[in-house]
């Protein structure tokens, strides 16, 4: 079954994107590639959207949008693109809503309508057939409907910037009362919860963003109060961002180097590969309060994996796999 189709791919989505606009510039078209696409899908694909200016001069081969009196650009399909979904699109819907994050997202009126309609389809797996290698055991309660209720309170406060009045309970088990703008939700693999970024509103001379764990939450109310200034998180995580990255080798063993780099994805990375042994040697970028938890996933790679510096964080290896084998020893005892 082939389950990806060119249909899907980044050419075919911008041109779709782009039927759906009335009235063009050349200027519009070239922007939207140059951020939307590929590096050099400028080269390729503007040639063959963007009609001539001149009759006589060599046309789009694609043929899909014209040239106005005015210089402007529109499509030439009367009705807007089609955008179907395949059966394997429909067998992962159908997989999503039995994720329990989805209740994050969607009320339970919202998940059942969507179960009904996919009623023909079957799951493509079951959740409790995925087990999560270093993960920890003590995730957020996604199912609970307060947490569920502080995430869409929270979620709505980023998008409109709502000043929140939260109760929270710090990591040391003690109750406070905060007054916060979020701005940003991101969820951990790792420790299988989600955190909030927010800006401190209760010391007004604040420069740096605070971190609650959304689980910690007691509760919390929407103001109708809007932040007004200026948030530059960027900025902020670029502080957060450590001196100097860790530099790791990983050997072509047991298929190592793809699911290092399919794991690592989303860090700021370099990556070298020595043709002649095939292993790949890789500077990693990270947050540095996320030190503890990229140790973790580096050592799960085991002997196919070697961290070549800073000789801090090194060290931090070595003396993380000392513990553990003193701890199998132990055991044995």
């Amino acid at each position: 079954m082939t389950i990806f189709h060119e249909i899907y791919g980044t050419y075919f989505r911008l041109v779709r994107h782009l039927l759906h606009q009335k009235r063009l510039t050349d200027v519009d078209i070239r922007k939207y590639i140059s951020r939307e696409g590929f590096f050099e899908t400028n080269l390729y694909l503007e040639e063959k959207i963007v009609p001539p200016k001149k009759p006589d001069a060599k046309c789009s081969d694609l043929k899909l949008f014209r040239r106005n009196a005015d210089g402007t650009i529109s499509p030439v399909t009367a009705h807007q693109p089609p955008n179907p979904i395949t059966l394997m699109q429909k067998r992962w819907l159908r997989t999503k809503l039995d994720d329990p994050r989805m209740g994050l997202f969607l009320t339970k009126e919202e998940r059942n309508a969507l179960r009904e309609q996919l009623s023909d389809m079957e799951p493509l797996y079951a959740p409790d057939m995925l087990h999560v290698t270093d993960q920890f055991a003590d995730g957020d309660p996604f199912e609970d409907r307060h947490y569920q209720k502080h995430f869409r309170e929270i979620l709505t406060a980023v998008r409109n910037r709502n000043i929140l009045d939260v109760s929270y309970r710090s990591g040391h088990g003690n109750a406070q009362r905060l007054k916060v703008v979020p701005f940003r939700i991101e969820y951990s693999g790792k420790n299988n919860k989600f955190r909030v970024y927010c800006i401190d509103l209760r010391n007004k001379t604040a420069k740096e963003p605070i971190t609650l764990n959304l689980g910690r939450i007691l509760s919390l109310n929407r103001t109708k109060q809007q932040y007004t200034q200026e948030i530059q998180p960027e900025q902020w995580f670029a502080k957060m961002r450590c001196k100097d990255p860790v530099e790791v080798r990983v050997k072509p063993e047991r298929n190592a180097v793809e699911r290092f780099l399919m794991e690592f994805a989303s860090y700021e990375k370099r990556v070298e590969r020595d043709s002649e042994t095939g292993c790949i040697t890789v500077k990693l970028w990270y947050d540095k309060q996320d030190e503890t938890e990229l140790l973790i996933q580096l050592l799960g790679f085991g002997p196919v994996l070697e961290i070549l510096s800073p000789s801090d964080f090194r060290a931090k290896a070595a003396e993380r796999i000392r513990r553990q084998c003193e701890l199998m020893d132990h055991s044995q005892i």
